[in-house]
C-alpha cells in the first residue's frame, strides 16, 4: 500500500467499518466477535488483537464497500504509518 492509499484510508477512519478472520489461538479461547465498528478503532482493535489472536487471515471492509479490503499486512502498514494518530482521537 503506498503513501496516499494509507493517507485515502487514514481520511476514511470514521466510516464504519466490519472485520473478520480473527481466530483465537489458545484452547478453549472463543474467536472474538466484532461488531461494526469505526474504521480506526476497527484497526486498533486488530493491532491489539495480534499478540493474542492469529490476524493473518483478517480483512477488513469499510466504506460503502467500494473501497478494497484491508488485510493484515496493510493493517500493520497504516499502524506503522498513523498509529501514533489514532493513538490521540
Amino acid at each position: 500500500m503506498d503513501k496516499p492509499a494509507m493517507a485515502s484510508v487514514f481520511r476514511m477512519r470514521h466510516a464504519p467499518a466490519t472485520v473478520s478472520g480473527v481466530r483465537s489461538v489458545g484452547r478453549g479461547q472463543a474467536d472474538p466477535v466484532i461488531g461494526r465498528r469505526p474504521l480506526g478503532e476497527a484497526i486498533r482493535f486488530v493491532i491489539d488483537a495480534h499478540p493474542h489472536y492469529d490476524i493473518s487471515a483478517v480483512s477488513i471492509a469499510f466504506g460503502d464497500g467500494s473501497a478494497p479490503r484491508l488485510g493484515s499486512r496493510e493493517v500493520k502498514a497504516l499502524w506503522d504509518e498513523y498509529g501514533r494518530r489514532w493513538m490521540e482521537e
